[in-house]
């Protein structure tokens, strides 16, 4: 983490992950934070790993997103058996931020790469809650495209699977997500050590 968060102002410039991550008014999101403090790279790096989420599957982190898919569907009994008259997923997502507690007080190295840190967290973050936006529609158009059950029972059954497949589908994009961006962020401070030792 100490090389990444005095390496972070050099990996935004360039060219991190486009800001352009729009969601959709299906995915409700609050915002909370944690309160970091610390004049140092090691200070800062320690404070993180202190206060910060700890994201199962991944361990201590910068930020965190929890997301929680709330399906609402709607059946109705016709002359043809039973249909969907409604689909809609709803996106609740948790985001947990770092906060310094007086970012005016840093040294100017340390308070350019905290701010391009902080701004990296956003952006992170806001990624997994466009790839959730995606799924839920996905899901929504999967279960629509459904066609009539004998029994409502049965056509539950049959959503409930869609549903489980494609939200299993969604965790491995999120988690690869995450992934890559790993190998992408070492691959970036390699080639800084690099060019700097050169």
């Amino acid at each position: 983490m100490n090389q990444v968060l005095k390496k972070t102002s050099i990996v935004l410039a360039l060219g991190f992950l486009s800001a352009c991550t729009a969601f959709g008014e299906r995915t409700l999101v609050s915002v909370g934070y944690y309160t970091v403090s610390g004049d140092t790279f090691s200070e800062l790096d320690q404070e993180i790993k202190l206060h910060g989420p700890n994201v199962l599957g991944v361990g201590d982190a910068l930020a965190s997103t929890d997301l929680k898919m709330v399906p609402d569907i709607r059946y109705s009994r016709t002359s043809n058996g039973c249909e969907i008259t409604n689909a809609r997923i709803r996106v609740n997502a948790r985001v947990t931020l770092p906060r310094h507690s007086n970012e005016r007080r840093l040294k100017a190295e340390l308070a350019n790469a905290w701010t391009n840190l902080s701004e990296y967290a956003r952006v992170h973050e806001a990624v997994h809650l466009v790839i959730a936006d995606r799924y839920a529609l996905k899901i929504e158009d999967a279960v629509k495209e459904l066609d009539n059950r004998e029994s409502c029972d049965q056509l539950r059954a049959d959503v409930e699977s869609e549903f489980s497949r494609l939200f299993e589908e969604h965790h491995k994009e999120q988690l690869a997500f995450d992934a890559s961006e790993k190998i992408r962020i070492r691959k970036l401070l390699a080639e800084n050590r690099r060019e700097r030792a050169s």
